[in-house]
């Protein structure tokens, strides 16, 4: 049975009260999606949203962000994803990401392929501009309830 082990980082911000979350836009598939990280062999999950942050939005490591020590949700099944038919066994394990200080704001803000999205659009599956989610976040999402709409 094919493995799917993923790390899936919670980047957050906060205006007005509320969470928005950093999603990062996939020209591939047209959609948006979390930055998510393929967990390699002999790496931890962790290590693996690690990379995934610093590479995918061009961030220092070791001064830009810093990922929690302890995953806030870690999932183990066994099933289909959204889009597939083929059983896999799936691990995936949900790290917050904190950007530090003044730089890495500046740094992400600057990107053009990353969107602030709030809960809401997320548990929808589509911003409110109508750009399609990643639909896998979004079933794991509202599968283990990790984020509530009205957040």
């Amino acid at each position: 049975m094919e493995k799917v082990l993923r790390s899936v980082g919670l980047i957050q911000k906060f205006e007005k009260g509320h969470p928005k979350f950093l999603l990062k836009w996939q020209p591939e598939r047209t959609q948006l999606n979390f930055v998510i990280g393929e967990r390699l062999e002999k790496e931890s999950f962790r290590e693996a949203i690690t990379r995934e942050v610093s590479w995918q939005l061009g961030l220092d490591r070791n001064a830009d962000f810093l990922v929690s020590n302890m995953a806030q949700l870690s999932m183990e099944y066994s099933g289909t994803l959204p889009g597939t038919s083929q059983e896999r066994s799936i691990a995936v394990a949900f790290y917050l990401v904190h950007l530090y200080g003044k730089t890495a704001r500046i740094k992400v803000g600057q990107l053009t392929t990353t969107q602030w999205i709030t809960a809401a659009e997320i548990c929808n599956g589509w911003t409110d501009s109508g750009v399609p989610i990643d639909p896998i976040a979004v079933h794991w999402i509202n599968r283990w309830q990790i984020l509530q709409s009205w957040q």
